[in-house]
């Protein structure tokens, strides 16, 4: 289809020219292209028809086949031909999503068999219809193509589709897709169906063999005549032509279409001719009779369809009716009441469709039958809007608010706008008084009016409510409220108001608790009018402050005095000039140049204050100057006194006759003075005259004042009193001050003076004592002195004699005391060695040849490391046998469980227990076979099938490439991880349990544990950076690695480590018989009401069922609750303190996956918080390790618990309490309002949380994994032993085979070593084929799969021992050699000792040595070589190594010494390393044993209780229940003995009763109810009798009561009438049939 492709002549491909003579194979190639060619052809037209039926685009002609298989597009067109029987939601993954995905799915079979059903239902003959598998299994595409043609006549015959257009030598393809569809057609192994024939054979479908030529003789008249000028009305009523609904007004249009017909088929019939291979047909270039029926059905339903139009514009409504009603419209779901909707519906789709050409329209059936479906829609859409108008009146008039809510909510009413729940109230009051005022009912206007202006006016409360200023601004200023005169400025006042307004109301408890319109207008009034006062306010202030500026007292009263103002005092006449004077000192202090309204205010509250003062001042200076005049002391006294002239600090209470003689003189000497004004000074700084004599003030200068009083002022009076204090007051405060100082000093004199005088005495009482104490002191400081000096001098002259006289002796005697001084210059040495070798950066080589003998690997060693490899294995042949049997395990539970439901046979568990008990005799051991130098190559087999041996020679050699390809994907964690996220998540489980955990050997060893940490750190990292998004991703959908990484945790020493740490808490909670964490209200409701009712046997009077905040208000609920929180906080105060604790137990998988996860977050993220990563590395560490351990201890064997026992709820509730309030610590979440009683634990949670990130901090600071197991580049090149893997043929094969699928993307380059592997391994094999034998085996296939085999991996691209190529290996071998003959060197460094050369001493102790060895068997006698050819060896080792720049001349070689030293170091970590692993393994395999055990257990338990089922089975007719059906006397009366009988009106009276529908209370006492006990454990059969007549029947089990009040169930049906209490009838059955109360 591109523009270089050659343009294809019609009907014919042949590009090459007529003259040349083509060869047989060339027209082989033409004849194939031009069927191919065909078929495109065919392709192309049924794409373009169905793409004309779905109105959507389809995929190209060369890939529309394979789109088909699906059956997308197919189950699509069963829609179009008929949408009730196919509808589009019964299509499966019509998005084909899951096909683009996950490629064809045997779920699309549903697709093509429901399109196939629609084809039986459109009577498509059988010829035609395909098979599910030739569209599913492409086994005959064509054939369905041939469908999909006569599919599209017979759907034209009756007007349901178009024809189907020939493309044929119309459309273009390239050569590509010629030789594309051409070997697809060779490969197909059917015929390709003859297309052209179609119609034929529809046409002779429903004519029989007598009645063809008559009907052919029809057709041919029928053709004849389209070509004359006659008429074909006879034609057409030819009843042998079988041609229906022919309409005699429409004959000329039937001849000009099915001439034009005719016409066009001519042409496709002369263009089909044009090729070589066309066969001719008798319809080609005639119209068939199904062609006929479909072009009579196209023009009926266009002549329909003007006329239908004609109609609908008229409004005729009989010519409608007349038309839907026509034998040949055959359409669903008429109804002639709705004529008028469906003419509405012809007037819209007339105005939507004028552009559109109806000579183009094809599906006139479906428009049609969407006529009357839209109008049937419109018209139930019409009654049930009336319906809905209905229900408001009636809602109104009748309901509720929220029945009115709910009615005017309705989708049916066709409000077009949203009504809140909140303005229910206010809708209710307010139209029930508008449909009370029109007295009718509401129509949908004024519904829908109303409702609009109401819901606005309720907005305001709702944005009043909220306190939103803005809100309700706008919702003011809604045009359906329509308010006048808001003022923007007053905003916030509104609001004030309008809240005040609302508060008042729901203060009042109105029925509507909304603010009606009216409530806010009047609202907004007095807002309104508030604002006008304070705009006269604010003239007013300005007035005032002119009338100050300008100093008019008299306008300044008048304004002050203005009502508008409302002064809280009044005004005195007095202070009138004192306001001007406090206003005008005011303004002039004010920034703003103006006074406000509170200026104004506290400057009227200032003045009044001051007048009271100095209303005060005046009658006391007026009552002292009077006093004094008439010389009244007692008066003067009191009036000096007074707070405004003195203190009573300042004068003197006992020298009254002194003031008043001073205050006399002082009025004596103003006695010519004649002026009454005296002039005083407020505190607030104002000048106020006082007239004594008339007992006034003025704040003004009186016109009779001179500076000359004749009366004593404040000034006065404070002068007078200072100098009588001065005087005469001072001088005798200071005598009396003297007197007691005196007297007190004469006390403390005496008191020291006897105390002086009673010491003396003593000691001339007791001189004799006195005398000798001195004295032996004296003597005890002397002899301090010289005594030790005497006896150093004593013992050094006895030790010289004895010297003198006898050495030898001497030194005898001193033996030990040289022995330790040797000793410790010795270990001073030694000190200094280890310092060297140690902390020394070049280790001298003397140093470390005395360390040398602690490198050589003893017995003990060599012991150890067998022992270690042991247990290697039996730790990891423990955990996979374990793993089994819990597979097994859980199966049987699921079994029984079945089994207790009936649900399976018993024979199908007794299979499965004989299998469970198989797996537990099967108890096979693997033995590792070694050699000699330990480094072979190890591969065994389990001892269950006879050994390796017996393999044949191609199974040995594939489980040797095993060998290599496991090591290689051990070691390389890229392909693992490449591996992992290539496979489906359905299969990457498995691999990883089965595969991956198999090929580490579970972690159980150190190398295995750094290698799978490894993978584990690699993948994580990748999927951070490829597929993680944001942090909390990781959260969301845990990666499998962490999944895996807390799995591998919890085994091994991990296990022992969670058992450490929490096992003891977990045990204590779950001794503690009184603990009960209970945190739910109506939980502790429940258990409360079902606690009275048990005790006391009678119904409660507490209701049954009660919501939480109602549960919260009973005191003994809350009780329980907070006992409950204080026992849940100090829980788990206890559980935090121990795991913060705990880190350093913290198994080292966790804090390394969290320390990979921080870095990897971090540097992704690093604009995150450290909160945020942190509450990521939580979600691991607790949540994923801890939480579920400590939720089901028993699941995860923290716990012991005997076999068959379990937990209790209450125990198991109070776990998951605690576990959840942690989880909530870790994630930092706390309790909303959904759990509002527990809202009181969040700060307990946030301060939890902070110790718990200082957790999370430290996991994430752990070392490396290569400083954790010491790991450097020569740990792998000094393997004592190869590592060695247990894994089954089964999961061989399995990786193999997933390795060969997905090697393009895990291993990439074409030079990778995984490559070369695979292909050495070739094809994957069989299970059969790998584990074939030379011997005749019975095992079957099943056994060969979980055939267990042992591979000891080994590096294939690995230098031999004799390579020197490698330089690690080859450094490593040197410093073999050195270490070697080290002891047997002389010299300073390693050069000097290689020249110096050795003594004969020295060869024949190195002789000594190697024979040593060779005896041990760690040397064979072919490889020992002598001193001189060993010191040469190294000698040329030592040149390679310098050549490659590994070691120096210049510092004699130092490098290799310094690397033994280090060697030296590391070797006491290296067995302690050992001896903990043996230790760890050792722990871990009892562990397993005791969980084998414990599993070996539960499957005896299983057998019992199998053989006790087939038992009981076998039984027969032995068993109680055979001798109950046989007939005997003896048992009914044991039954009627047993029965109980109660009337109903007895139990109502007891409460187990409550009701009985359909009868009433007097009729109980016709009603009983007998209980009889069964055989069956538990069950009663209850009857159930009325007037004596036996009505229903009823067995109960009690446990399924126990059940339900575990549940909360308190009431339950029986016979579907009775409500029974089920407390109160547990209580029943135990008191009358176990003697339980």
């Amino acid at each position: 289809m591109g523009k270089e492709t050659k343009e294809i002549m019609i009907g014919k491909i042949d590009d090459c020219d007529d003259d040349v003579r083509k060869t047989a194979q060339e027209m082989d190639i033409i004849r194939q292209r031009t069927v191919a060619y065909e078929y495109l052809c065919r392709l192309e037209e049924a794409k373009t028809w169905m793409e004309s039926c779905l109105k959507e685009e389809l995929p190209p002609a060369v890939e529309f086949e394979e789109n088909l298989r699906n059956g997308v597009y197919l189950a699509k067109l069963g829609n179009f031909i008929a949408p009730d029987l196919l509808p589009l939601n019964k299509i499966y993954d019509i998005d084909q999503r899951r096909y683009k995905v996950m490629g064809l799915q045997f779920k699309h079979t549903d697709n093509i068999n429901k399109f196939l059903q629609i084809l039986k239902r459109t009577e498509l003959p059988v010829t035609f219809q395909p098979e599910t598998t030739d569209i599913y299994d492409n086994k005959n595409m064509p054939k369905v193509i041939y469908c999909l043609h006569a599919l599209s006549s017979h759907l034209f015959k009756i007007g349901k589709a178009p024809l189907i257009h020939d493309l044929f030598g119309k459309a273009i393809f390239t050569d590509e897709q010629l030789d594309s569809v051409s070997k697809d057609l060779q490969k197909c192994k059917h015929p390709l169906p003859m297309f052209q024939k179609i119609s034929g054979i529809l046409s002779h479908n429903n004519s029989t063999t007598n009645n063809n030529i008559l009907h052919n003789n029809a057709l041919i008249e029928l053709n004849n005549l389209l070509d004359s000028e006659k008429s074909i009305t006879s034609a057409l009523l030819n009843p042998t032509l079988k041609v229906k609904y022919i309409q005699n007004c429409l004959i000329d249009e039937y001849k000009d279409v099915l001439k034009a017909a005719k016409y066009e088929k001519i042409q496709v019939a002369h263009n089909h001719s044009l090729n070589d291979s066309y066969v001719p047909d008798e319809y080609d270039e005639i119209l068939t009779q199904v062609e006929i029926q479909g072009h009579i059905i196209a023009t009926n339903y266009k002549f329909l369809w003007q006329n239908l139009c004609s109609a609908c514009k008229s409004n005729d409504v009989n010519i409608l009716h007349k038309l839907f009603n026509e034998e040949w419209v055959k359409i669903k779901n008429y109804n002639s009441n709705n004529l008028d909707f469906y003419c509405d519906v012809v007037k819209d789709l007339i105005e939507s469709c004028k552009d559109i050409d109806v000579e183009s329209i094809t599906n006139w059936h479906k428009i049609f039958q969407n006529i009357i479906n839209d109008g049937n829609i419109k018209a139930r859409e019409h009654t049930e809007h009336k319906t809905a108008i209905v229900n408001v009146n009636r809602a109104l008039d009748e309901g509720t608010a929220v029945d009115l809510y709910r009615a005017l909510t309705s989708p049916k009413l066709g409000l077009n706008f949203n009504i809140d729940i909140h303005a229910a109230p206010l809708l209710f009051e307010e139209m029930r008084l508008e449909k009370c005022e029109l007295d009718k009912n509401l129509n949908e206007s004024e519904i829908a009016a109303s409702a609009l202006y109401l819901k606005s006016v309720a907005s305001v409360s709702e944005a009043v409510e909220r306190g939103d200023e803005t809100a309700v601004w706008n919702a003011l200023n809604s045009r359906q409220i329509q308010l006048e005169r808001l003022k923007p400025h007053c905003r916030r006042r509104y609001l004030s108001a309008l809240i005040a307004a609302l508060q008042v109301k729901i203060r009042e408890q109105c029925e509507c608790p909304l603010l009606t319109l009216e409530d806010i207008k009047d609202t907004i009034d007095m807002v309104n009018m508030k604002d006008d006062d304070n705009d006269e306010l604010v003239e007013v202030i300005d007035n005032i402050n002119k009338a100050v500026s300008d100093e008019d007292v008299d306008s300044l009263i008048v304004l002050l005095k203005s009502s508008c103002l409302k002064l809280p005092l009044s005004l005195h006449k007095e202070e009138y000039h004192l306001y001007m004077r406090t206003l005008k000192k005011r303004l002039l202090q004010n920034e703003s140049q103006n006074l406000w309204f509170d200026d104004i205010t506290n400057a009227i509250s200032d003045v009044n204050y001051e007048s009271i003062k100095v209303k005060e001042l005046t009658d006391a200076i007026v009552q002292l100057n009077l006093a004094i005049l008439k010389n009244d002391l007692n008066e003067f006294w009191n009036a000096l006194s007074s707070r405004h002239l003195s203190s009573s600090e300042i004068i003197e209470s006992s020298c009254k006759e002194v003031y008043f003689q001073m205050f006399s003189k002082a009025l004596k000497k103003k006695g010519q003075n004649i002026c009454p004004w005296i002039v005083c000074h407020t505190e607030a700084g104002n000048t106020v005259y006082i007239d004594v004599e008339s007992y006034s003030y003025s704040w003004t200068t009186p016109k009779d004042f001179v500076p000359y009083a004749r009366y004593l002022t404040r000034k006065d009076i404070n002068s007078v009193i200072d100098r009588t204090n001065k005087h005469h007051i001072n001088t005798y405060r200071q005598k009396l001050l003297e007197k007691l100082f005196t007297r007190f000093q004469a006390c403390c004199k005496g008191f020291l003076v006897r105390q002086s005088f009673n010491r003396i005495k003593f000691f001339r009482d007791h001189t004799e004592y006195v005398v000798k104490i001195q004295a032996w002191w004296r003597r005890i400081q002397i002899q301090r002195k010289y005594g030790t000096l005497i006896r150093m001098k004593t013992i050094e002259a006895k030790l010289k004699r004895e010297r003198k006289q006898n050495p030898w002796a001497w030194y005898k005697i001193q033996e030990h005391n040289i022995i330790k001084i040797q000793a410790l210059w010795r270990g001073r040495r030694a000190r200094n060695a280890f310092v060297s070798l140690f902390h020394s950066p070049y280790p001298p080589l003397g140093v470390v040849k005395k360390f040398i003998p602690m490198l050589d690997f003893t017995t003990e060693d060599y012991n150890r490391e067998i022992e270690l490899q042991t247990l290697k294995s039996e730790v990891v042949q423990s955990i996979r046998k374990n793993q089994e049997l819990s597979k097994q395990i859980d199966d049987m539970d699921l079994k029984i469980g079945l089994l207790v439901q009936n649900r399976i046979a018993l024979q199908e568990v007794a299979v499965h227990g004989l299998k469970l008990n198989n797996l537990v005799k099967h108890n096979t051991t693997t033995k590792l076979v070694m050699n000699q130098d330990g480094k072979g190559p190890l591969m065994t087999i389990s001892t269950a099938v006879k050994g390796l041996k017996s393999l044949t020679k191609e199974s040995k050699r594939l489980l040797d490439g095993y060998q290599h390809l496991f090591y290689e994907l051990q070691t390389n964690p890229t392909y693992l991880s490449k591996l992992l996220f290539c496979i489906p998540q359905n299969k990457t489980n498995s691999f990883l349990q089965n595969v991956v955990l198999s090929l580490y050997n579970f972690g159980a060893y150190a190398r295995d544990e750094y290698l799978l940490l490894k993978l584990f750190r690699f993948t994580l990292e990748e999927e951070i950076s490829c597929k993680i998004v944001k942090p909390f991703d990781i959260i969301a959908s845990t990666p499998l690695v962490l999944k895996m990484a807390v799995s591998l945790s919890r085994q091994l020493s991990g296990l022992n480590n969670l058992q450490t740490i929490i096992g003891p808490l977990v045990e204590k909670i779950i001794n503690d018989k009184e603990l009960n964490i209970e945190t739910g209200p109506v939980e502790i409701y429940k258990a409360l009401r079902n606690e009275t009712e048990m005790k006391t046997g009678q119904i409660s009077k507490l209701p049954y069922t009660v919501a939480q905040e109602e549960a919260l208000t009973y005191p003994e609920v809350k009780s329980r609750l907070e006992k409950a929180l204080t026992q849940l906080k100090t829980v788990v105060t206890m559980f935090l303190d121990k795991i913060t604790s705990s880190t350093e137990m913290l198994p080292f998988c966790i804090t390394y996956m969290a320390r990979v996860l921080h870095r990897s977050l971090t540097s992704k993220f690093p604009h995150t918080p450290e909160k945020d990563i942190l509450k990521v590395i939580g979600n691991l560490v607790y949540y994923q390790f801890f939480n579920a351990a400590i939720v089901a201890p028993d699941a995860f064997h923290i716990i012991n618990m005997p076999n068959g026992a379990g937990l209790t709820t209450d125990q198991r509730k109070n776990l998951a309490s605690v576990a959840k309030i942690l989880h909530f610590a870790a994630a930092k979440k706390g309790f909303g309002e959904e759990s509002s009683h527990l809202r009181c634990l969040n700060p307990f949670i946030v301060e939890c949380h902070e110790k718990m990130k200082e957790l999370f901090r430290r996991c994430c600071r752990g070392p490396t994994l290569e400083e954790y197991f010491a790991v450097d580049e020569y740990t792998e090149a000094t393997l004592l032993h190869h590592p060695h893997i247990y894994i089954t043929v089964q999961e061989i094969v399995d990786t193999h085979a997933l390795l060969v699928e997905y090697q393009d993307i895990v291993a990439p380059d074409p030079s990778a070593r995984l490559n070369e592997l695979l292909d050495d391994l070739g094809e994957v094999p069989s299970v059969t084929q790998l584990a074939s034998r030379d011997v005749p085996s019975q095992a079957d296939s099943e056994e060969n799969a979980r055939l267990e085999v042992c591979l000891a991996l080994v590096n294939k691209f690995q230098a031999p021992a004799d390579d020197m190529t490698d330089l690690n290996k080859l450094f490593i071998k040197t410093k073999e050699l050195c270490v070697a003959i080290i002891p047997f060197l002389n010299g300073e460094h390693l050069l000097e000792a290689l020249c110096i050369g050795t003594t004969r001493e020295q060869q024949e102790q190195y002789s000594e040595k190697v024979k040593r060895r060779i005896y041990s068997g760690q040397v064979r006698p072919d490889e020992a070589i002598t001193l001189r050819e060993h010191i040469a060896k190294l000698r040329r080792n030592l040149q390679m190594l310098e050549d490659e720049g590994y070691v120096t001349r210049e510092d004699g070689y130092q490098a290799l010494i310094t690397s033994i030293a280090l060697d030296l170091c590391n070797k006491g970590k290296y067995r302690q390393a050992q001896r903990r692993a043996l230790t760890t393994l050792t722990r871990t395999r009892g562990s397993l044993l005791e969980k084998t055990k414990y599993y070996e257990e539960k499957c005896k338990s299983y057998d019992q209780y199998i053989k006790s089922c087939l038992a009981n089975l076998h039984a027969g007719k032995r068993s109680v229940h055979a001798s109950l059906r046989r007939s005997g006397k003896d048992i009914q009366k044991l039954k009627s003995k047993l029965t109980v009988k109660y009337s109903a009106s007895k139990l109502l009276e007891r409460g187990v009763l409550l009701e009985i529908d359909g009868l009433s209370t007097s009729q109980f006492k016709n009603v009983q109810f007998e209980i009889t006990p069964t055989d069956h454990n538990g069950v009663f059969t209850i009857k159930g009798k009325f007037m004596g007549v036996e009505m229903e029947t009823i067995d109960i089990d009690i446990q399924d009561l126990l059940q339900k009040q575990y549940e909360g169930c308190t009431i339950m049906d029986m016979f579907g009438k009775a409500k029974i209490n089920v407390n109160l009838l547990i209580f029943l059955l135990n008191s009358k049939f176990y003697g339980k109360s």
